[in-house]
């Protein structure tokens, strides 16, 4: 663990571990109303970030994570900070993650400025209400990509099932 880890812009979140505890106080917010932006927004933001929190927590001094450097082909260097090479790793683990920071930044920003991105969310209206199985077609959130309709919840499951696991390995 990071010994200069010291939030001090976050109220009673003091580790990582605060913020995963609120990740699953959202989620089951969500569960109960599954049609709810703000609490899929907010299970979004908090998934999303606690790839800076760990980062900062656990993972800021590992030397596979350190800032870097790099040339374009103008000879222009650019630097990037360690915390970008540790979500890039963090999303190879769980690609689920990457849906999670696309609605993190969507929401944060609006619009994305990557105009390659062409996923987008909305609300699927399902002919059955939320009071049925998820196995039939109620209405709930999905991610559109490349035609394809991706239910937010099944990925938000994936993706706290990745959290929970790294935090029985730290």
């Amino acid at each position: 663990m990071n010994d200069s880890f010291n939030p001090t812009f976050s109220f009673e979140f003091k580790n990582s571990s605060d913020l995963f505890k609120n990740l699953l106080e959202e989620f089951a917010d969500f569960e109960n109303k599954t049609t709810k932006s703000r609490f899929a927004i907010n299970c979004a933001i908090n998934a999303w970030h606690l790839t800076d929190w760990t980062f900062q927590e656990y993972y800021k001094g590992d030397e596979r994570f350190q800032d870097w450097e790099e040339t374009d082909k103008n000879g222009c260097k650019r630097k990037f900070p360690g915390v970008l090479r540790y979500q890039q790793h963090c999303v190879k683990e769980c690609a689920e993650l990457e849906y999670m920071r696309l609605i993190t930044n969507g929401s944060k920003h609006c619009i994305l400025n990557d105009k390659q991105r062409k996923e987008n969310t909305k609300l699927h209206e399902g002919v059955f209400s939320n009071e049925f199985s998820r196995q039939f077609d109620i209405s709930r959130f999905v991610i559109e990509d490349n035609g394809n309709e991706i239910d937010f919840h099944s990925i938000l499951e994936k993706v706290i099932e990745y959290w929970k696991n790294q935090f029985v390995k730290s």
